[in-house]
């Protein structure tokens, strides 16, 4: 079982109506400490994304102009090791077994 802490807080009378609607008599502290995980959760989850959106952002001139260095040898990989539908090998017969419907 994890510590736990007794504290006294001031909280706005509508909001405790509030919990106590949506809260068990008895379980009130722990409907409280759940919306409070909840709360630093959602403000690290949205602190995060906020971080890695300011990096995309400061690397995309850098990320672009590497991807343009690398635009011509990923292109001829394209066409030199990827078979096309067109080009693919239809002499396999295993299609042959298939019912009319599935072919």
């Amino acid at each position: 079982m994890l510590a736990k802490e007794k504290v006294t807080l001031t909280l706005p009378f509508d909001l405790m109506e509030a919990v106590r609607k949506l809260a068990a008599p008895r379980q009130q502290s722990q409907f409280i400490a759940e919306a409070i995980e909840y709360f630093i959760a959602e403000k690290q989850r949205k602190s995060l994304r906020e971080r890695l959106i300011a990096g995309y952002q400061a690397n995309a001139a850098a990320d672009a102009e590497i991807a343009a260095e690398w635009s011509n040898l990923e292109d001829e990989a394209w066409r030199n090791h990827i078979p096309t539908y067109e080009t693919e090998d239809t002499t396999n017969d295993s299609a042959s077994s298939l019912p009319n419907f599935a072919r």
